[in-house]
């Protein structure tokens, strides 16, 4: 069980529905003391990313066999500085 950071609550309700460029759903939560909102990627490297968990492992995986950022970019069908982001933002989680 989630337990909330603002109220400690552990009182969770679902909060609707975000869908995703690539149709994916994620479900998102709600603690009903306080009303903080997060979603099922909260605290995950995946948080705030908004392509499939899928092409980005995909993206990660290319790069670590030695292709290029434009390479990858061509890949995947997305820009060069796309694959940068990606790359900065799991380089940040993975620091935390």
């Amino acid at each position: 069980m989630l337990n909330c950071p603002n109220c400690s609550s552990k009182k969770i309700i679902k909060n609707g529905i975000d869908t995703l460029k690539n149709a994916a759903k994620i479900q998102k939560y709600k603690f009903k003391d306080c009303g903080r909102r997060f979603n099922q990627r909260t605290g995950t490297p995946m948080y705030r990313l908004r392509h499939s968990p899928k092409t980005v492992a995909l993206a990660m995986k290319i790069r670590s066999e030695g292709n290029g950022l434009r390479a990858t970019g061509r890949i995947l069908g997305k820009s060069h500085a796309t694959i940068i982001g990606w790359e900065k933002h799991l380089e940040k989680t993975a620091e935390k």
